[in-house]
């Protein structure tokens, strides 16, 4: 039997370590429908291991291009666009 189930695929966007840009980038992000999520968003709430690794911003690979022009000229205070291309 073949197997139809056909997961979603998500590509990362965004990487920071200011908790500021991830609530700014997830309002944003609501407010137009674009499904995403934050890996290791709680990793602040250890203190100062949030330094060793960002918050990285992954969304739908349907909904990337959409997210990239919301996002165009966004100067988060230490946010960079991913250079992440599969």
């Amino acid at each position: 039997m073949e197997n139809r189930y056909n997961p979603l695929q998500f590509k990362e966007i965004i990487r920071t370590f200011n908790q500021a840009d991830i609530v700014f980038i997830k309002s944003l992000f609501e407010e137009q429908g674009i499904l995403y999520y934050i890996n290791n968003e709680n990793v602040d709430m250890v203190g100062m291991l949030s330094f060793a690794e960002p918050m990285r911003v992954m969304v739908a690979e349907d909904d990337f291009e959409n997210a990239q022009e919301l996002l165009a000229g966004f100067q988060g205070q230490f946010t960079k666009l991913s250079d992440i291309d599969d």
